[in-house]
């Protein structure tokens, strides 16, 4: 249909231009033969006009369980784009799922197909406007949906969508959450009748009469498919039909459709039966499978207008026709159908269904065949699909193979499980733990079914029991369920139940050769010992786990016991080792890992290189941390926090505080109690590389006065409390503030966490000068420097020489603040922290005051950076946090000095002070 035939939707149409065009997409929706492809097609058209990228599917309900294919549709002429964008770790699970490339021997899920198709819609929207169509969205395979509604979320500008959507008449559209927003819901409503006059006299090939056209309207109820086929049926009939005589065929479709294939050859009814059976009818395929020369049958079925061809690919003109061919077919003409079909069909998943349906008996070589399909699916990352698969393989297994009916349904529920879908999963779970008659088999599934029941306490300890008495007799499935029962009593905080099951866990799986059960019981003791402040113990059980995890295929147990290990070299200042160790865990997960690891293991990196002096790298993993985890819809809240570490440490100050800011509105936000401490302390971290101690207080006291102190015990976790006690000193809270120091310097010598020791040196030497012995504490800062050693965070040692400048201007050591603040701006400049050098090239400045600024010889040091401060518009609060005084202080100096010149105000003071120099 042309723009010039689509008659009777001019509004509707033009409000939807309109919002394409402006704000966000449109979802047209409407009963089978509404009109709303002919409306979404004048859409296209006129978008295309205006210059913008137009990717298109028209999924068929046949086609929705096939992986992928709608997305393939879409994508078809933009995979050559694909290849070049997509980063490797994006690409290749892209292209496997895509049919582009095999399955490699790694983990992959759905996740990493979903990032690459949202990375490759970013690009694309880059260089212009981008229109998604989708022509019967609820057709849609489930996999390809879940990638739609996944981007849908994440794409704010560039990318629209424009959808039509099958409902019953009066029913209301449900895929408005597969559109980005905002969305506009159309409903496409019947035509008026002077529409359907005009709809039959520019698409039929003789005019009716004008009383015969009114009664197809009626009979049609202002549908147009339905009005032009009975237009149609009125044309074919012989006699004509007078105004008494009733029309050929009655106003339900169904036999409406009857008429109209009525005269096909039995040869192009057959043809027509193949391509109803096919989920992708090409007209090669259909040639092979009933085994001859199709031109004949293809002209004949799009005469009469039941078809469409288009480079190879047949699609049935309304998706009803293709329900009635199938539905009228004997049941045996289908299964004869999907056999020849089978023949020549090589998609292992297509394949596997023709199988399937080409027979109603339970099958053994069948149901392998379709397991074989289950697993080529997952291998795809498409993990909905493997779960339908498995779920198919245990119906058509027989009836004496019980265990091998359970296995496959065990294995429905796992892969349901990882894509999300936990009600199917539990439901598999279930009927697996029914079939099961093998330990090995009903452990499994009882371990899913604990998974799905967690939040259940009693449920919980339930299923726990019965895995665990089905486990009997066989140390490896015991261990797998003690680890589980280790986990449970850990999260109710049953601490000495918790540490005997992983005990006996790892003995048991020493025992029967598990090594990775070994890593498990090791990681789960691990976690047991940190919540009861034994964590020397815990760093020893990470080290046995890292060691034994190296050399096993990446699992989740494997990636977690190796990113600790990288992290406990950095709690020991080993940060070398710790890149190394984190540098090829990251590549090792990105080329075969889970995209959930690889964001896990990104907030490990960001750490070690803000600690270990590589500050761009720091931002690269902090801000791709942030951007994996707002895209997956995983706990953003913790990638801002994670992205504001890397920018105080590389970055810029004003990014910093925003990230924080953000982190902390987040985390509250959401509830997230485990994140609250480490936010608070970034906006604390970020209030101290900006002059703001006392906002930075604000922040650490708020994790000091919370329960347990919502942080970690050991300081090298995560390493706030330095900057706490020098945003103390400089509020003039000396005592807690070496009281602090004090109780974090023994802490860490009982945890032998050397490493913060620079720190800690760093605000006690604060804390000495504030006391007024600047002497003693440049003394301190000088050793701190001398004797740091290899396994130090160099940015530590650089904030050491920050401080050093600053207490040397304090003591009137002019060169020694000079030559302390030139290092401290060469070191930042090294390790990438480009804030903290213009911090130190600030100090550097202020040190350098013009000539013309200089005070009278009566002013003290001290007093000469107030007045210059003064001068330079500084309020009390900026002058304090700069000078490392509280408010009061030099409220105080001020009013000595008002005093000594005797004048009232800032103003009077600079005037005073400047007569007095020149």
């Amino acid at each position: 249909m042309t723009d010039d035939e689509l008659v009777g939707r001019a509004g509707l149409v033009e409000r939807a231009k309109k919002q394409l065009e402006t704000s966000g997409s449109v979802l047209l929706y409407g009963p089978t033969g509404v009109g709303k492809s002919a409306a979404a097609r004048a859409l296209v058209a006129e978008r295309t006009r205006a210059g913008c990228r137009v990717l298109s599917a028209a999924p068929s309900q046949s086609e929705a369980g096939l992986p992928y294919v709608t997305l393939l549709d879409l994508l078809s002429n933009q995979l050559e784009l694909a290849w070049q964008v997509l980063p490797d770790h994006l690409r290749q699970p892209l292209e496997v799922a895509l049919l582009k490339a095999s399955a490699p021997d790694t983990v992959r899920d759905e996740l990493a197909v979903r990032l690459a198709v949202l990375h490759v819609l970013r690009r694309l929207a880059a260089s212009g406007p981008v229109l998604l169509v989708v022509d019967d969205i609820q057709w849609v395979d489930p996999s390809s949906l879940e990638v739609l509604t996944f981007c849908a979320r994440r794409l704010t500008e560039g990318v629209h969508m424009l959808a039509t959507e099958q409902v019953a008449d009066g029913d209301l559209p449900l895929m408005a959450e597969a559109c980005p927003e905002p969305v506009l819901q159309v409903e496409v409503p019947p035509l008026a009748e002077a529409d359907v006059l005009a709809l039959l006299r520019n698409r039929l090939s003789s005019p009716l009469p004008v009383r015969t056209a009114r009664r197809i309207f009626t009979a049609s109820a202002g549908n147009p498919f339905m009005a032009l086929e009975l237009g149609r049926a009125v044309l074919r009939h012989p006699q004509g039909v007078s105004p008494n005589d009733p029309l050929p065929v009655s106003s339900r479709l169904k036999t409406l459709l009857g008429d109209r294939l009525a005269d096909l050859s039995p040869s192009t009814y057959e043809l027509l039966l193949h391509a109803a059976s096919s989920p992708r009818p090409t007209t090669s395929q259909l040639a092979q499978s009933l085994d001859r020369s199709l031109d004949a049958e293809l002209t004949e079925a799009e005469a009469l207008g039941l078809i469409d061809v288009s480079s190879e690919r047949l699609r049935f003109t309304h998706p009803l026709l293709r329900e009635f061919v199938y539905a009228e077919a004997s049941s045996a003409a289908r299964r004869q159908a999907h056999a020849q079909l089978a023949a020549v069909v090589d998609e292992p998943v297509e394949n596997a269904t023709h199988r399937a349906l080409a027979t109603q008996e339970a099958n053994s070589e069948l149901a392998a065949t379709i397991e074989e399909a289950a697993i080529v699916a997952g291998g795809r990352g498409a993990l909905g699909a493997a779960a339908t698969l498995w779920r198919l393989a245990a119906e058509r297994t027989p009836t004496d193979a019980q265990d091998d009916r359970a296995r496959r349904l065990s294995s429905s529920a796992d892969a349901a499980a990882a894509a999300g879908h936990l009600v199917e999963s539990a439901e598999m779970a279930r009927l697996a733990v029914q079939a099961a008659t093998t330990p090995e088999t009903k452990v499994g599934a009882l371990l899913l079914l604990v998974d799905a029941a967690w939040p259940e306490r009693d449920q919980r300890l339930e299923l726990l029991a019965d895995a665990f008495a089905a486990a009997d007799g066989d140390d490896r499935l015991e261990a797998r369920v003690r680890i589980m029962r280790s986990h449970s009593a850990y999260f109710d905080r049953r601490l000495d139940d918790a540490q005997e099951d992983a005990r006996v866990a790892e003995r048991l799986a020493r025992k029967c050769g598990d090594i990775e059960g070994v890593v498990d019981a090791l990681s789960a003791a691990s976690s047991v010992q940190i919540a009861r402040g034994g964590e020397q113990t815990a760093d020893a059980l990470l080290e046995q786990a890292a060691e034994l995890s190296q050399g096993l295929p990446l699992t989740k147990t494997v990636v977690n016991a190796r990113q600790m290990a990288a992290m406990r070299e950095l709690f020991r200042g080993r940060t070398s080792e710790a890149i190394e160790a984190i540098s090829a865990l990251v590549d090792e997960v990105r080329a075969g890992g889970a995209v959930r690891w690889l964001a896990s293991v990104l907030v490990s990196a960001t750490a070690i290189y803000e600690r270990s002096g590589h500050g761009a790298a720091a931002v690269a993993a902090g801000h791709e941390c942030y951007q994996l985890m707002q895209d997956l819809g995983d706990e953003p809240e913790v990638g801002l926090v994670v992205a504001c570490r890397a920018e105080w440490a590389g970055g810029t100050a004003t990014m910093a505080r925003e990230l924080a800011e953000a982190a902390l509105e987040g985390v509250r936000l959401v509830g997230n109690d485990e994140w609250n401490g480490p936010a608070l302390a970034s906006l604390g971290l970020v209030g101290v590389l900006t002059g703001d101690p006392q906002r930075a207080v604000e922040a650490f006291d708020a994790i000091a006065d919370s329960v347990e102190a919502a942080m970690p015990f050991d300081p090298a976790v995560i390493p706030w409390h330095a900057d706490y006690a020098e945003a103390l000193v400089a509020a003039g809270r000396l005592d807690d503030a070496a009281a602090l120091i004090a109780e974090i310097r023994e802490r860490a010598e009982t945890l032998d966490r050397g490493v913060v020791m620079v720190g800690l040196a760093r605000s006690e030497a604060l804390l000495i000068a504030k006391q007024g012995d600047p002497a003693a504490a440049l003394e301190l800062l000088e050793k701190t420097i001398s004797t740091a050693g290899d396994h130090v965070y160099p940015l530590d040692v650089a904030r050491c020489e920050l401080t050093r400048g600053r207490v040397a201007r304090q003591a009137r050591r002019r060169s020694v603040a000079r030559t302390a603040f030139l290092d401290a701006i060469e070191q930042f400049e090294a390790y990438g922290a480009p804030a903290w050098r213009e911090v130190a090239e600030t100090e550097l400045a202020r040190l350098d005051v013009p000539s013309r600024s200089r005070q009278p010889s009566e002013l003290t040091d001290n007093e000469l950076q107030i007045v210059a401060m003064v001068r330079d518009g500084s309020t009390n609060r900026e002058i304090a946090a700069a000078l490392y005084l509280s408010v009061k202080a030099v409220e105080s100096q001020l009013t000595r000095l008002y005093r000594r010149f005797g004048v009232a105000n800032r103003t009077q003071l600079l005037r005073t002070v400047d007569r007095g120099s020149s």
